[in-house]
C-alpha cells in the first residue's frame, strides 16, 4: 500500500556540460536516497535548497519530504510536501504522501482529506483508495472501510494490497473464514506478500490451528527478514505446540531485530528453561533485568 515517489531531480547538462553547485548537491543527494541514506540525502537537499533555481524546488521539497518520513520526522515531511503542492498542486503523490505522513502520526482524521484530495486528482489511484480504507479502520469506521477498499478492487480486481486490507476489515469483525479467504486471495496475485502471510497466521493462530499458523509465519519470515514480529509470533505459536527449541531460535531472532522487545526475552527465558537449559536461562533472565529491570 505504502508508495514514496521518489524524485530524480537532476538532469546530466549534457548541452552546457556545467552543472551548478545546487545540481551538484541534488545528484549527490538522489545517491543517497537510492542507498537509503536519508539523513546525509536531506542535509544536502537542505543546502541545495538556498541556491537552487525554481524549477528544481518541487524535486527538492518532495524528496525532503520523503527522507523526513522515512526518518519517522512526519511533521518535517508534511511541511516539505506541503511546500511541493503549492508548485505542483495536481500531482496526486503529494497528496497520498502528506496522507500518509499524518497517518504515521496517528491522526488519521487528518490523513482523510488528503487521501481524497488525491483520489480526485486521479480517480484510479488504488493505494490512495487502500490508505484511506486504511485510516477509516483505525477510527473504528469498518463499514466505510469495507466500501472504499471494495471501489479500490472494482477498478483494479489484482490489487492485492485490498485483499489483504479487506482480510483484516473481516479479521476485525471476527470473521475468519472470510478473513482467511481474503489473504489467501491476496497471495494468490502476489505470492511474496510477506504482510498477508504474517496476517494469515494470525487468524489461524486465533482459531487454534497451529500448524497452519506456523506454516505462514515461516512464509513472512522467508520474505520479511526485518520485523522481529515475524520472529516473535513464530515462537508463540511454537510455544502453544510444545516445540520449545524452535520457539527458543524464534525469539533470539526477535532479539536480535528488536533489543527492545522485553517480551521476547521473558519467553525466550520459559522456553529456555522448558528445554531444560537452566543455566542459559538464568544468563538470559540477567540480560532482560539489566536492561529493563526487575519485575515485581
Amino acid at each position: 500500500m505504502r508508495r514514496f515517489l521518489f524524485v530524480f531531480i537532476f538532469l546530466l547538462a549534457a548541452v552546457s556540460g556545467f552543472c551548478s553547485p545546487a545540481e551538484e548537491m541534488v545528484t549527490r543527494a538522489d545517491l543517497l536516497m537510492e542507498q537509503e541514506m536519508y539523513s546525509k540525502a536531506a542535509a544536502l537537499y537542505l543546502s541545495a535548497e538556498k541556491t537552487a533555481p525554481d524549477n528544481m524546488l518541487m524535486g527538492i521539497y518532495l524528496n525532503l519530504g520523503i527522507c523526513f518520513r522515512k526518518m519517522n520526522d512526519n511533521d518535517k515531511a508534511i511541511a516539505y510536501y506541503k511546500k511541493a503542492a503549492v508548485i505542483s498542486p495536481k500531482m496526486a503523490d503529494i497528496y497520498y504522501n502528506i496522507g500518509l505522513a499524518y497517518y504515521y502520526k496517528g491522526e488519521y482524521k487528518n490523513s482523510i482529506p488528503y487521501y481524497k484530495k488525491a483520489i480526485k486528482i486521479s480517480p484510479e489511484y488504488t493505494e490512495a483508495y487502500g490508505a484511506l480504507a486504511m485510516a477509516y479502520r483505525e477510527m473504528g469506521n469498518t463499514a466505510a472501510a469495507v466500501s472504499t477498499i471494495l471501489r479500490a478492487i472494482k477498478i483494479n480486481p489484482e490489487y492485492a494490497g485490498g485483499y489483504n486490507i479487506l482480510g483484516n476489515c473481516y479479521e476485525d469483525r471476527k470473521n475468519h473464514t472470510k478473513a482467511i479467504e481474503m489473504y489467501k486471495r491476496a497471495i494468490s496475485i502476489k505470492p511474496d506478500y510477506s504482510s498477508a502471510f504474517f496476517n494469515l497466521g494470525v487468524v489461524y493462530d486465533e482459531i487454534g490451528q497451529y500448524i497452519n499458523a506456523i506454516d505462514a509465519y515461516n512464509q513472512a519470515a522467508a520474505m520479511e527478514t526485518k520485523d522481529h514480529g515475524v520472529y516473535y509470533n513464530l515462537g508463540v505459536t511454537f510455544m502453544k505446540v510444545g516445540n520449545w527449541f524452535d520457539a527458543e531460535d524464534a525469539f533470539k531472532k526477535a532479539i536480535r531485530l528488536d533489543p527492545e522487545h522485553e517480551a521476547s526475552y521473558e519467553n525466550l527465558v520459559i522456553s529456555l528453561r522448558k528445554n531444560k537449559m537452566g543455566r542459559e536461562a538464568d544468563k538470559w533472565e540477567q540480560i532482560r533485568i539489566q536492561r529493563f529491570g526487575e519485575k515485581f
